[in-house]
């Protein structure tokens, strides 16, 4: 699994801005108690002069080399525990002059023993969010937030199924070769939210995710056609390729074209090829797709996709009852 090497390269730069920052207040907050409290300068200094001292030391030779070790030791105790008693004095608690981490386990290092620290992991699942195209969406999309209840008899089995299946998909998920699904079914029945949740749970396994609709999805690759006659910044649709997981959502509502078919079906081929897994929500039928594709965009969709159908009465029509 991999997270956008963009979003990891500005995860990245943001903890080390944190970093420098905690370093440059723990600095300033030196500087100012070092200018109100006399003596409290030399305190400062000479404790942190313990490690070039002990240094020195070592380079005078093995013999005596304990003692000197040790008498800086006992030197820099006594000043650590006098610089604590003229902070508590001053009203100052004694790690004021501490570095100020908002993660003290990595400190804002982002790992820790060569492992992926939780607060960069976190930080890089915001970035995917963005990223990824899902964070308007997933605060209010989410498998926790897709209510069956509004579906009643055998189309709520089908949502609980279908739910289920989502679930299972997003934490088996594990990039090329996880297989692609299409969502079927009419307006409002809930393929969005089920397309964003299952966007939204392989971004936080840490994965790389890219979701568009469909209209979305054919104005880049329109947009990227005319750009590389008139300048030198194409949009970029790499990411349509690279992204492990690629959700398409309202396949058929695009602006028609003759254009349509051709960068569609190039799309899924060059993605079922690769074994690229994509995920397409689309209210047309079997017969609509032929009619407003092609035979061989149908084959593709219900010959190497898993299909789910959402049956049922519009979940938004009834929303808006309430």
């Amino acid at each position: 699994m991999a997270f956008y090497r963009e979003d990891y390269v500005l995860v990245k730069k943001k903890f080390e801005e944190k970093r420098n920052k905690a370093k440059e207040q723990a600095l300033a907050r030196r500087e100012y108690l070092c200018e109100q409290i006399p003596g409290m300068r030399q305190i400062c200094d000479t404790i942190e002069s313990a490690g070039p001292r002990a240094y020195r030391a070592a380079l005078l030779g093995r013999e005596g080399f304990d003692e000197r070790f040790a008498e800086i030791r006992r030197q820099t105790e006594e000043l650590v525990e006098k610089q604590a008693e003229i902070l508590a004095e001053n009203g100052f608690p004694k790690d004021y002059f501490d570095v100020k981490y908002e993660c003290p386990v990595c400190r804002d290092e982002g790992n820790v023993d060569g492992r992926m620290c939780e607060c960069m992991r976190a930080e890089l699942i915001k970035a995917g969010y963005v990223s990824s195209g899902i964070s308007g969406l997933c605060g209010r999309m989410s498998f926790e937030t897709f209510d069956t209840s509004y579906y009643s008899g055998e189309d709520r089995r089908n949502a609980e199924l279908i739910l289920d299946r989502c679930r299972r998909y997003a934490k088996e998920f594990h990039g090329k070769g996880s297989g692609s699904m299409i969502f079927m079914g009419g307006t409002g029945l809930g393929k969005t939210h089920m397309s964003v949740a299952v966007a939204k749970a392989v971004v936080e396994a840490g994965y790389s995710v890219y979701y568009r609709t469909a209209e979305e999805l054919f104005a880049d690759f329109r947009a990227e056609r005319f750009r590389r006659f008139d300048d030198n910044s194409p949009v970029r649709t790499d990411r349509y390729a690279e992204c492990e997981l690629l959700v398409i959502d309202d396949l058929g509502t695009e602006t028609s074209g003759r254009d349509v078919t051709s960068f569609l079906y190039s799309l899924l081929n060059m993605r079922i090829n690769s074994g690229m897994p994509t995920l397409i929500s689309t209210n047309l039928s079997h017969k609509d797709m032929i009619s407003v594709y092609d035979e061989r965009i149908a084959s593709r969709l219900l010959g190497e996709f898993l299909p789910y159908r959402f049956t049922g009465t519009d979940v938004r029509m009834q929303k808006l009852k309430e």
